[in-house]
């Protein structure tokens, strides 16, 4: 018989994991659409849209919390992780409503949160039968249906749809990859110590808005670079 058996932490289980980290995420995204609602909308501040020393403020600032989060990330507990994701919200949601007008806001946020949000349904349903990825493509496909459905009922521009789809493509992506780390980290920490679900559904969340952050930092300086050497080769 083992000693103190009974006291022993409950498994972190795949199904479980996926549902709450999903969850965590609608929720963040949600939390940044409203925002964007509050400045553009409800309190219609001009200084967002008209300053551009606010939006290289945010830019730096997005930045910097990337950079110190990614640091910080292999030592955050729950509420460091919930404070995180809080915080990258936040300042993503304030950011966007500083480049885009609301609807664009609105649509790019909602789709996402609304993919995250029928990813947890379809996790919690169907979790145990998804082998082999086929959730994260079940993901992909739900958010780019929400997104057709959005843009179609919008009549949104080319920019809107791309942008959309965009973000579905990265974020299905980018929990696709980040998936065997986020296991394999729940597997080490029920290992080590006691943690609950909610402990390594908020670090898994995390990693993933901010591998989603970094690969469109890396996209976006690859796009950069091809444009400046097109156009170097185009002055020769």
């Amino acid at each position: 018989m083992r000693v103190f058996g009974w006291i022993a932490p409950v498994q972190v289980t795949p199904v479980e994991l996926l549902v709450k980290a999903c969850l965590w995420l609608a929720v963040g995204m949600a939390l940044s659409a409203a925002l964007c609602w509050l400045v553009l909308d409800l309190l219609a501040l001009p200084q967002f849209t008209e300053h551009s020393a606010i939006i290289v403020l945010l830019v730096i600032l997005w930045f910097i919390t990337l950079f110190a989060l990614t640091m910080l990330f292999a030592r955050m507990q729950t509420l460091h992780a919930i404070s995180a994701l809080v915080l990258l919200s936040v300042i993503g949601g304030l950011l966007a409503a500083s480049l885009f007008p609301l609807q664009l806001c609105l649509v790019l946020y909602g789709v996402t949160c609304g993919m995250f949000a029928l990813g947890a349904l379809v996790a919690h349903l169907y979790g145990e039968r998804l082998r082999n990825g086929r959730f994260y493509l079940l993901l992909a496909a739900s958010g780019g249906a929400l997104a057709v459905v959005i843009n179609l009922a919008l009549a949104g521009g080319v920019a809107q749809w791309c942008a959309s789809l965009f973000l579905v493509v990265l974020f299905s992506v980018v929990s696709a990859r980040k998936s065997p780390q986020m296991l394999d980290s729940a597997r080490g920490l029920y290992r080590q110590q006691f943690v609950t679900v909610q402990h390594c559904a908020t670090r898994g969340a995390l990693s993933i808005w901010l591998g989603a952050a970094t690969a469109f930092l890396d996209i976006l300086q690859t796009l950069m670079f091809l444009v400046s050497s097109g156009s170097s080769s185009a002055s020769r």
